[in-house]
């Protein structure tokens, strides 16, 4: 993949990208913090890799909408339980299906 380069020609891009870039930066390091206390070892792209797996799609069936979510693979479950969070269910009611 190929990135032509960002220029900020207005001091406010140029803050919120350092800003964004910044933030990203510490939560990478919190969420690997967090791994390690979990005593989790996996490379930082393999863990990114596994994350970007986790997708969800809403279908209508029966008159019902539902969210299924992909199954977790590699580290992606280790992930959510480091950052205090409970991965969603594979499959969620949404409530009745909406109107065609």
């Amino acid at each position: 993949m190929r990135c032509a380069p960002i220029y900020h020609h207005r001091d406010d891009t140029s803050i919120g990208y350092i800003v964004a870039s910044f933030l990203a930066l510490r939560l990478e390091v919190d969420l690997q913090r967090r791994l390690e206390g979990r005593k989790v070892r996996v490379a930082w792209p393999n863990l990114m890799r596994d994350l970007v797996q986790v997708q969800a799609v809403e279908v209508d069936l029966d008159g019902r909408r539902y969210r299924l979510r992909t199954d977790m693979v590699g580290a992606a479950h280790e992930a959510f339980a480091a950052a205090g969070l409970r991965p969603p269910s594979p499959v969620t009611h949404l409530g009745p299906a909406r109107p065609a």
